[in-house]
């Protein structure tokens, strides 16, 4: 519970949005919604050097004070944006095995169906923008990092050897460096015989020190 807490507050760090003035009105939390959804779209249709903040507070049909009140400038609100998509949002586990919920974690992390328009976007932004795409890349480490606790919890469960926090880095450093790998430079998503053979022949083996498939 402590180490899950911990956790969360690495997520808030990584957030860019401006946390509500202690005194004043309070702010409506369904106004980030609408612009985080203009952001994307705009990112989409014109890409991120052609996207302004003027822009997203128009689409969002909200004025450019209400805006500024939450992100003060458009790197901000385009890395909340992006780190909303489906790669970085819990899957749906089928709960049959652990091999068929580690497999529905890899499509999930390793799917970039979700606006792949904006994936393109995207590589243009970390490109003017390394810290940008740091911000990105730990938020989308501490998301896997996270499933895999699960999923290795349950595995002790299972009756298989407990992992080390070491162990359970290792583990989260390996799928990334797959997927990466994977996915190649274009950020494409990875077929799912792939992603299967990765599970059966990796991380079953670093969690449960056994295979899958054969």
């Amino acid at each position: 519970m402590i180490y899950m807490m911990a956790m969360n507050e690495r997520a808030n760090e990584h957030q860019r949005r401006l946390p509500p003035a202690e005194r004043g009105r309070t702010q409506d939390t369904s106004r980030d919604d609408l612009i985080i959804e203009a952001a994307l779209e705009l990112l989409a249709e014109k890409g991120y050097h052609g996207l302004t903040m003027t822009d997203v507070a128009a689409r969002a049909g909200v004025s450019k004070a209400t805006l500024y009140r939450r992100w003060t400038a458009k790197a901000d609100v385009v890395a909340d944006a992006v780190a909303t998509l489906s790669p970085m949002k819990p899957p749906h586990y089928p709960g049959t095995s652990l091999r068929d919920d580690l497999v529905a974690l890899m499509e999930q992390a390793g799917n970039c169906d979700d606006r792949p328009e904006i994936v393109t976007a995207t590589m243009e932004m970390a490109r003017s923008h390394p810290d940008l795409y740091r911000t990105l890349s730990d938020r989308f480490s501490m998301f896997v990092r996270t499933e895999l606790e699960k999923l290795a919890k349950r595995a002790a469960d299972e009756g298989h050897a407990p992992l080390s926090e070491v162990e359970l880095e290792v583990l989260s450093d390996t799928v990334i460096a797959l997927l990466a790998h994977n996915a190649g430079p274009a950020g494409a998503s990875i077929p799912r015989e792939r992603l299967i053979a990765l599970v059966d022949h990796v991380l079953l083996v670093l969690i449960t020190a056994t295979r899958g498939a054969k």
